[in-house]
């Protein structure tokens, strides 16, 4: 019997089972203020899409093994990760931040390097399966972009995540990000980089009327 793990403003996540096996269901439901065409377009379209991102990317970096895709009911039946959120990792004393960081810059820039954007990196949205590999999860914000300022945002999110999550240990863990990332992404990462500085400036300097 399916059971909610959790309630977002777009979809529901439970945990259930597929043919015997662990699984979590990510299920678009139906939003009554909206035409029910349109309602119905809108919710198949996204749940194509991130199943679509999710294929797209599972040669390059660990993700979920989609079981099934039900465009009528808008649900995708997934892998359940065994594993802990990388939120719970990195308050533990006993991880290792700096390996952690390093891993992270480098799986976010094999994700840019092939033009994904992943567009909510969060570390509750990366779990640390038993064996090491690090699995990201949730792309219903995805996006294909080659854009730098895209893959600029997109560190910038994960940037303000560590500062407001883990400022205890934001500085370890984001020096060594850089390090992985710049290793994988090499020339370009200097710009990208400078692209996060300037949406912060942006942001500090914004004006509020």
């Amino acid at each position: 019997m399916a059971k909610i793990i959790n309630i977002g403003a777009e979809a529901i996540v439970s945990s259930t089972e597929w043919f015997g096996k662990s699984a979590i269901s990510k299920r678009r439901d139906i939003k009554k203020y909206r035409r029910q065409e349109i309602d119905e377009f809108i919710r198949s379209s996204r749940t194509l899409k991130e199943a679509s991102m999710i294929n797209r990317i599972r040669e390059k970096v660990d993700v979920p093994i989609i079981y099934f895709v039900d465009l009528k009911k808008s649900e995708i039946i997934m892998e359940n990760v065994d594993g802990m959120k990388m939120r719970d990792v990195l308050m533990k004393n006993d991880s290792n931040r700096s390996d952690i960081g390093k891993k992270i810059g480098e799986i976010v820039a094999v994700l840019h390097k092939n033009n994904t954007i992943h567009g909510d990196l969060t570390t509750s949205n990366m779990i640390i399966r038993n064996n090491g590999s690090i699995c990201l999860i949730d792309f219903g914000l995805s996006m294909t972009s080659k854009k730098l300022e895209d893959k600029g945002v997109d560190i910038r999110l994960f940037k303000g995540i560590l500062q407001s999550a883990h400022n205890d240990v934001f500085n370890e863990v984001f020096n060594n990000f850089k390090k992985g990332y710049k290793s994988v992404m090499k020339t370009s990462s200097e710009e990208i980089f400078s692209i996060v500085k300037k949406i912060e400036m942006r942001g500090r300097y914004a004006r509020v009327d």
